[in-house]
């Protein structure tokens, strides 16, 4: 029945109903859905805007960043952050090294995964943004995986990139888990580098 029906390039998904538990959020596609609600939030959210801001959903990250690769061509922007869930591979039997971030820890500041490497004057800007609002955030190195910031990187002569990063446990399941906290965190970031990022005397050579 399925072969009469289902024709070959349909789109089908897994069924799944959102759920809480706890301070956690459960549900398919939270990568990244959940992105998605950290910008539009920043957006609505920022008292002022520092530089003129773009704020882009892209498609198609997951099949070679291409939506992200046109965009940042068609902006030409002068730095990039991209936007995405990462590993938390925060269970037990898994050695600390290898858990990436932790649920409950806070936003996490990429400094490097397999397709970019977050620009050193923007790791610092974000840490001391974090630190100067008060905002819980973790380190992150994800060895293998990617984001958007790889493609806009790439972009024209290049442009200086960062990851914003929201821990996410059981990553490309149907059963996604992000904490509630964890998604604050996020927001209150990146609002606050659209606030006040063009005034922390950036170091982007």
């Amino acid at each position: 029945r399925v072969k009469k029906e289902v024709e070959p390039g349909t789109m089908v998904v897994i069924q799944r109903e959102f759920g809480e538990i706890g301070d956690g959020v459960s549900c398919k596609a939270m990568d990244n859905r959940v992105a998605m609600y950290v910008m539009v939030r920043a957006m609505q959210a920022a008292g002022s805007f520092g530089f003129e801001t773009y704020a882009v959903a892209t498609t198609q990250e997951e099949v070679g960043l291409r939506g992200a690769g046109t965009s940042a061509v068609g902006v030409a922007p002068d730095v990039g952050v991209a936007l995405d869930t990462t590993l938390a591979v925060d269970i037990p039997g898994v050695p600390d090294h290898e858990k990436v971030t932790a649920l409950g820890e806070g936003a996490a500041i990429k400094i490097m995964d397999s397709a970019s490497f977050s620009h050193p004057g923007l790791v610092a800007c974000f840490k001391g943004l974090a630190k100067k609002r008060k905002i819980k955030h973790q380190m992150e190195i994800l060895p293998r995986g990617g984001t958007d910031a790889g493609a806009i990187q790439r972009a024209h002569a290049g442009v200086p990139v960062i990851t914003l990063s929201i821990p996410t446990r059981y990553i490309h399941t149907s059963i996604e888990l992000v904490h509630r906290k964890d998604v604050d965190a996020a927001i209150r970031l990146l609002t606050a580098f659209i606030e006040d990022g063009a005034a922390a005397d950036l170091d982007l050579v």
